[in-house]
């Protein structure tokens, strides 16, 4: 694949502009290799040929291992072969967790920017466009596996106004807010909680769209007592029924009486 064929704007949501900045680590030398200390002790350049593999995974949009160095303004200093790059505070993380330390820990980066001039080698890369590429292939995957009407068991992610949000491992589905209980739920919030464990039902799949419709309360046991409203229904249907099966047993009654005095002369 040619990086010049690969959105990666699309994927980051053009967060890469204004960030995409001077950030120029080493000297240039020549197209493949760069200086990455002053000199040797004979005071000839150390030289790296790394830069080759990093090319490489920017022209083919190939995954490249990086280690995070530290933190720096804008986001994280990464060393990927051999070779000092930017990764933005945006890059790092599809759902950046507030707290969380990534210094010191490797990952797969994808190369979203490489240029060289006679200032020096701009490398830029990004964690979360790897992964947004990685959570498309599997939700597409699973999209095409489920099934309307399974069960399944998910982990609630996020909670509206309007319903909640649960990771069935790789996609996300939403359960509507008519379909979290049997009874009247006037805020989700208050049944339900990110990193809740759940079991749903799916309703509907639609694979163009991508959207999943799942309901919790198909799942729950109805133990609450009925509405009046619902006890006055029911209560109609039966007087209904009833009256319905009173009325044929007379029909049945008068055709009887009628075969009886067939044939009779008066």
């Amino acid at each position: 694949m040619n990086a010049n064929q690969f959105d990666f704007g699309a994927l980051v949501d053009g967060q890469m502009k204004g960030i995409r900045k001077s950030y120029k680590f080493g000297k240039a030398f020549n197209d493949d290799k760069s200086i990455v200390r002053p000199e040797k002790k004979t005071g000839e350049p150390v030289l790296s040929d790394d830069n080759a593999s990093i090319k490489a995974a920017w022209e083919t949009g190939a995954a490249i291992p990086g280690l995070v160095e530290k933190e720096i303004k804008g986001g994280y200093e990464v060393t990927v072969a051999g070779t000092r790059a930017f990764c933005p505070f945006s890059q790092i993380d599809r759902i950046r967790k507030e707290g969380a330390d990534y210094v010191g820990r490797k990952f797969d980066f994808l190369v979203t920017e490489y240029a060289k001039d006679d200032r020096g080698l701009n490398v830029v890369v990004s964690r979360r466009a790897l992964q947004d590429i990685e959570a498309a292939a599997l939700k597409e995957a699973m999209l095409n596996q489920l099934d309307e009407g399974e069960t399944l068991n998910g982990t609630v992610t996020r909670v509206l106004d309007f319903g909640a949000f649960v990771d069935l491992g790789g996609v996300e589905g939403l359960i509507p807010v008519r379909e979290i209980a049997w009874e009247r739920v006037e805020d989700p919030r208050t049944v339900l909680h990110p990193g809740d464990g759940v079991t749903v039902k799916v309703l509907r799949v639609n694979r163009e769209e991508g959207k999943i419709s799942l309901s919790r309360k198909e799942c729950l046991t109805r133990t609450f007592k009925k509405t009046p409203e619902e006890e006055a229904a029911e209560q109609s249907a039966a007087e209904v029924a009833a009256w319905m099966a009173e009325n044929e047993k007379k029909n049945e009654n008068v055709g009887s009486l009628a075969d009886a005095f067939k044939g009779l002369k008066i």
